[in-house]
């Protein structure tokens, strides 16, 4: 299993509120790791296919004064959001903001990314933005994402408590090796946590609790403190509920993805913690 120590943090804004909060948690994330950030916005303009030659020129001529004044408020925005004494690079990016995350992601090598979501209304129910659920589908890397319902923050929040979502798979390890990760480098409490569905095993509780007792690694229990927690329910549901109980600073979760007709789509749990978490949500893909 690889160590999860990013030395290179992308964090993509848009200038929005929702970009101040990504970049304090990034801040959170670079200090307990000692990592550089890179700040990344990304900008599109295209000339329709009517355009004259003089028109383009004159389109491309704008594009490069646009640029310019990006880069000059992408570092001002920076500026304002992160310390002096964190090291960063500013990168502004002409093209689309999913291609540009993508792709800056791969040249970077950056081992985390982190960004900012919100709630979009649908027919039906609220859904994420299509860029941060575009980005959870396809990224290869931990995404650390700062929801809706996370309350503005002044300052960077110190990471004090981490909430670990298993369920005994493969990929749980995974889960449980980042969060202890982030636990011991943030000098922060680790909690264990496995939802049993509703139904599922009518095992007492006690017996719940001491089978992910002896599931969780001796060296896990050695990096930092931990203590476990069993629910009976809706997965979703009972973590974000365990996260509240606990004052969770970050809860650590595996991505889930589903094909479907070729295409790859988030699970609902995945989609559902994200969306309505009340603290920053990092998700490990498989």
């Amino acid at each position: 299993m690889d160590p999860f120590e990013p030395k290179r943090i992308l964090c993509p804004i848009d200038f929005s509120g929702h970009s101040a909060q990504a970049l304090r948690l990034a801040e959170s994330m670079a200090q307990s790791f000692s990592s550089e950030l890179i700040v990344l916005h990304a900008q599109r303009l295209e000339a329709p296919a009517y355009f004259t030659q003089a028109q383009i020129a004159d389109l491309k001529s704008r594009l490069r004064r646009s640029a310019r004044a990006a880069r000059a408020l992408t570092e001002e925005f920076s500026s304002r959001y992160l310390p002096w004494n964190v090291p960063r690079s500013i990168s502004v990016v002409e093209a689309d903001p999913l291609t540009a995350i993508l792709e800056t992601l791969k040249k970077s090598k950056a081992g985390l990314l982190v960004m900012g979501t919100y709630g979009r209304s649908g027919l039906t129910r609220i859904r994420l933005g299509s860029v941060t659920e575009s980005v959870l589908r396809r990224a290869d890397v931990p995404v650390a994402t700062a929801g809706p319902q996370i309350k503005a923050l002044a300052s960077a929040k110190p990471i004090r408590r981490v909430l670990a979502a298993v369920d005994y798979s493969e990929h749980a390890r995974e889960v449980l090796n980042h969060a202890a990760t982030v636990a011991a480098r943030a000098g922060a409490g680790l909690i264990v946590t496995h939802v049993s569905p509703a139904g599922e095993s009518d095992a007492p509780d006690a017996d719940l609790l001491r089978t992910l007792c002896d599931w969780v690694d001796p060296e896990t229990r050695s990096r930092c403190q931990v203590s476990e927690n069993v629910r009976r329910g809706t997965p979703a549901q009972e973590i974000i509920a365990a996260a509240q109980q606990h004052r969770a600073s970050l809860i650590v979760a595996g991505t889930v993805r589903h094909r479907f007709w070729g295409s790859v789509h988030l699970g609902r749990a995945t989609e559902a913690i994200v969306r309505s978490a009340p603290c920053p949500v990092l998700s490990v893909p498989a």
